[in-house]
């Protein structure tokens, strides 16, 4: 039976794949280039499947698939039950409140009524109920830097690895909020119920992405 392991589409993906190049778990470049759902690996009997990150989680919670790798930050913003084996330190990012520049923590304390575009909810609400603030949420799943430019919030909260686009939109990070990074996840069952199989797969991945 064919194993399969969800493996995520953009950032992460352009750490990841160059370091599975040349491992048993090597990505078959021509299936790559093809429209075929799942990719052959240089390991008999495992596949991989290239999944948005978003959806990544519910493929492998529902045991489509064996193993994953996924972002913290969408295993903190969905409910689904998951094994989190091994942070692979890859994909590493700050959670940050970011809003233009001269605008400190302090005077967004002051506004009667605070917005904040993101598409991390749950992490944006846990944070304000940690800091004790009050604000309404506007969701956003992409171009969240236009909605302070554009007046359609007050802050926002996103994932920023250098900065730049940042400040490519005149906005400042003031306040982070936290640290993600990608997370090596197994489904429950298929770990549970054949750990001969899935546990030694599991070794390979770490053993092929974390950094010495």
């Amino acid at each position: 039976m064919t194993i399969l392991i969800a493996l995520p589409k953009g950032r992460i993906a352009d750490e990841l794949l160059p370091m599975l190049a040349h491992t048993a778990l090597a990505l078959d470049e021509r299936a790559m280039k093809s429209r075929v759902l799942c990719i052959p690996t240089a390991t008999p009997g495992v596949e991989a499947l290239l999944l948005k990150g978003s959806d990544l989680p519910r493929y492998v919670a529902g045991g489509v698939a064996a193993l994953g790798v996924v972002g913290s930050d969408t295993l903190d913003e969905c409910e689904v039950d998951l094994l989190e084996l091994a942070d692979l330190q890859l994909g590493v990012c700050r959670l940050s409140l970011c809003a233009l520049q001269g605008i400190s923590l302090e005077s967004l304390r002051r506004k009667p009524h605070l917005r904040i575009a993101t598409k991390y909810l749950r992490m944006t609400r846990a944070w304000l109920r940690s800091e004790e603030l009050t604000a309404e949420l506007v969701p956003l799943q992409s171009s969240v830097e236009l909605a302070p430019i554009l007046g359609l919030a007050d802050a926002i909260v996103d994932l920023v690895q250098t900065g730049s686009t940042l400040r490519a939109h005149g906005l400042q990070e003031i306040q982070v909020m936290g640290r993600t990074s990608a997370r090596l996840v197994a489904s429950r069952g298929a770990y549970l119920s054949e750990p001969g199989r899935i546990a030694p797969l599991a070794r390979l991945l770490t053993s092929a992405l974390l950094k010495p």
